[in-house]
């Protein structure tokens, strides 16, 4: 166990170090930067040299932009293996580490509540699409969640920003919260982060639950076709009990390592929405930076997204088997339980997995 933990810490600081590598030089492809624009500035105004304008743009920003690309490399992995991520380029004297601390809470608060809400939701009715999936009624719900799972949520969020926002005035347009209250524990405060989060959180749950729903309708359909369901009906068990034991539990097995991957990129917000209603979060820093070409910012958000996503890669690897009882530990070949014990001495079936 201890040997298998090190070789995926190992693996998880060798992509990490790839993806740093990768976006230092892709970033740096782009055309144009703050830097630049200050230096052409700086010289239609005259007076100075260039190497004086190099010089105090040098200062402004901490960055050395004309050094050797390979030493601006070096020098950048080495500080950002110590936690160092630069200075913004698009608001000089401001770390980067500042900015995504500020940032993250609000990610953190209006994507996971959407996203634990639209898998719930998505769960729950991707049950019921699975269990009654010859009434006409499952069809219709089939129908309506294919068609939100296909509208993209920036459409979804300009709509409830125009109506609700915009034309009726029930939520505010923007912001996390109104600048008349005071951040804190008080319940000003909450109160008015919960209704400025209500539209983005809206709107991704509006398209983002079709696709848990499809995804659990699958699972589940898959596991009515299993032999342990099949006994369990000709034992004679109720719907309801064969449902709930041996049909859900064992259907959300591929749900929850779904989940576990979702919560890494949830580090990475929802741009778009973000973006639409200038809510504070980490997709809203990074359309930002990328329009404003801030290579230190830029490479603070994928560093973030990429390591969010690694360890709970890893961490899905590690408690799976905690999860589903029938693989016996990390890196083994799973071990279904054998069922000819129990139909040969006449005793119920198990449900396995999740029993």
């Amino acid at each position: 166990m201890t040997r298998y933990i090190i070789r995926r810490l190992a693996s998880a600081l060798a992509v990490v170090y790839v993806v740093i590598s990768i976006s230092f030089f892709m970033i740096r492809l782009m055309p144009g930067n703050p830097m630049v624009a200050l230096e052409e500035q700086l010289q239609l105004e005259g007076g100075l040299t260039m190497q004086e304008i190099q010089a105090k743009v040098s200062a402004i920003y901490a960055l050395q932009p004309h050094a050797p690309l390979w030493q601006q490399y070096f020098t950048y992995v080495a500080h950002a293996f110590q936690g160092n991520l630069g200075q913004s380029v698009s608001d000089p004297g401001t770390s980067v580490v500042h900015i995504i601390a500020g940032a993250l809470p609000w990610t953190i608060f209006a994507v996971s509540l959407s996203l634990l809400l639209s898998f719930a939701l998505g769960v729950g009715i991707g049950s019921f699409m699975a269990a009654f999936q010859e009434h006409r009624s499952a069809k219709i719900v089939t129908l309506i969640v294919s068609f939100l799972g296909a509208v993209p949520n920036y459409l979804v969020a300009i709509l409830l920003l125009y109506f609700l926002a915009d034309l009726h005035h029930v939520f505010p347009l923007g912001g996390a919260y109104s600048a008349s209250t005071t951040p804190g524990l008080n319940l000003p405060f909450l109160s008015s982060a919960c209704v400025h989060a209500a539209l983005p959180v809206a709107a991704y749950v509006i398209t983002s639950f079709g696709g848990w729903a499809l995804t659990m309708k699958g699972s589940a359909t898959s596991v009515l076709g299993a032999e342990y369901v099949r006994a369990a009906q000709a034992w004679g068990l109720g719907r309801r009990r064969v449902t709930q034991s041996y049909v859900g539990r064992n259907a959300m097995l591929p749900m929850v390592t779904s989940l576990a991957l979702s919560l890494g990129f949830m580090f990475g917000g929802s741009v778009f929405i973000e973006t639409y209603f200038t809510y504070p979060g980490i997709g809203y820093y990074l359309i930002q930076s990328v329009t404003n070409r801030d290579y230190s910012l830029m490479m603070g958000c994928f560093l973030l997204i990429t390591v969010a996503v690694v360890v709970s890669n890893m961490l899905v690897d590690l408690l799976y088997p905690l999860i589903d009882p029938r693989i016996q530990g990390p890196g083994k070949v799973q071990r279904v339980k054998v069922q000819s014990a129990a139909k040969d001495s006449g005793t119920l079936p198990q449900s396995g997995g999740l029993s």
